[in-house]
């Protein structure tokens, strides 16, 4: 039974005259598993259809507003002033949750307690014409004082705390769509108290007014800056926009490629000495821990994705699809020949839409010569995986799996404590 079956949730959807999205997105928060939830749609009185829609839904819907408003924030404002739950959360129109449990995952979590904290953050799912990205949530919130470190509809925040500070209408004109990040920076400047959860909040879709990444950087550098010059945020805002303007040219698909394939990959495996090949890889982004060894001759893609604990190997032969986030902890065998998936399509999608869901493998789980390790997966503390096998779905701690596709067959001794170590020169 969760911790906090009790807590009521309001989700908020705030639409005008989008009939293609909205049924998929009331759709998504009518079945959440939590029971406990006050759903509120604010519609800019649509006249595309999309009234209609909502009001097929009445009976699930706790209110429903259907008026004229000024526009977006002064519709979530209002959003706000209804909600009677003790956290709320906005779920616009088009983008959904990532599951059912999204909400009973995020409140039932065990590591933090919810009475400590005025907003809880998560991770994303940024969808794009060609592929689910992930948009993965900075554990830091001191990176708030210079930009956002979450994404706004990633979060839950306490009610009273954001019916205390609304959407600033008065400074719509200076900042434009980004008044849900000027209204967390200064929850953040407040004091308030952030915790992440290590869990996929909201899928959403990357088209729309906000997809402006310089006009992005100048919002933020308004916000952090307080409307006034501010040196290092300025500077900071010229870089990210010199930055980001090269990112879009032919260019930088040249130079992305040097650095995430050709070096990695054709020159880095054939050097002899760890020592160097693990300086490369880490001045290329890959987090590499103390003790960790990675032998030669492995292919990594996305290295700036690939996290190994200390006192992790990786044998030869190794595939790291790093595309959608690869993390092993501390004291792993990853023997020879292992495949690591992230990367994946959707069989169903017209355009063939790429897929991307990190692999998590715990602290002295044993991967064996020739298995497969498939996108989404969670190997389990002290787990161990049979030659050959391919792992489908997540492994509990302790259990050992083999097979096509792999199945529990044994149950691994759990009072571990050694170190993998006994890399050799020119290994």
């Amino acid at each position: 039974m969760p911790r906090n079956k009790n807590i009521k949730i309001t989700v908020i959807t705030v639409v005008r005259n989008d009939v293609g999205n909205i049924r998929t997105t009331i759709e998504s928060c009518l079945a959440q598993s939590w029971e406990n939830v006050e759903y509120i749609v604010i519609d800019g009185q649509s006249n595309d259809g999309t009234t209609d829609i909502v009001m097929e839904y009445s009976d699930s819907i706790s209110k429903i507003v259907c008026e004229p408003d000024n526009g977006i924030y002064e519709a979530m404002n209002k959003g706000v002033r209804l909600a009677t739950g003790e956290w709320l959360i906005f779920l616009n129109s088009g983008d959904t949750f990532v599951s059912e449990r999204t909400i009973e995952d995020i409140f039932s979590d065990e590591s933090f307690d919810i009475s400590d904290y005025d907003v809880i953050y998560g991770h994303g799912v940024m969808v794009t014409k060609e592929a689910y990205i992930l948009k993965q949530a900075n554990p830091d919130v001191s990176v708030m004082a210079k930009a956002p470190a979450f994404r706004h509809g990633c979060s839950f925040i306490r009610t009273t705390v954001h019916q205390e500070n609304l959407f600033d209408l008065d400074k719509k004109k200076e900042l434009g769509y980004a008044l849900d990040w000027e209204m967390l920076h200064r929850l953040y400047v407040m004091g308030k108290r952030f915790a992440m959860t290590n869990h996929y909040v909201e899928r959403y879709q990357l088209d729309g007014v906000s997809n402006h990444n310089v006009r992005n950087l100048y919002y933020n550098y308004r916000i952090v800056s307080g409307g006034k010059f501010a040196p290092k945020a300025f500077l900071r805002f010229v870089k990210g926009a010199i930055v980001d303007s090269f990112h879009e040219t032919k260019a930088y698909k040249w130079v992305r490629s040097i650095g995430t394939d050709v070096i990695p990959n054709d020159i880095v495996p054939y050097i002899p000495f760890w020592c160097m090949r693990r300086f490369i890889l880490r001045s290329l982004g890959m987090q590499i821990a103390k003790g960790a060894f990675v032998m030669k001759k492995n292919y990594i893609m996305n290295l700036n994705k690939v996290k190994i604990g200390e006192n992790s190997h990786i044998n030869r032969g190794c595939l790291l699809d790093g595309r959608g986030g690869i993390t092993i902890g501390q004291n792993v065998s990853v023997s020879h020949n292992v495949n690591i998936l992230t990367g994946s399509h959707d069989m169903n999608s017209p355009g063939f839409m790429g897929v991307f869901l990190p692999v998590t493998i715990d602290d002295y789980a044993w991967i064996s010569a020739g298995s497969t390790i498939l996108q989404g997966v969670h190997i389990g503390k002290g787990a161990v995986v049979a030659a050959g096998a391919v792992v489908v779905k997540d492994v509990a701690p302790y259990d050992v799996v083999g097979g096509v596709p792999a199945k529990h067959i044994a149950k691994r001794n759990e009072k571990l404590d050694y170190k993998v170590s006994g890399w050799l020169p020119f290994t």
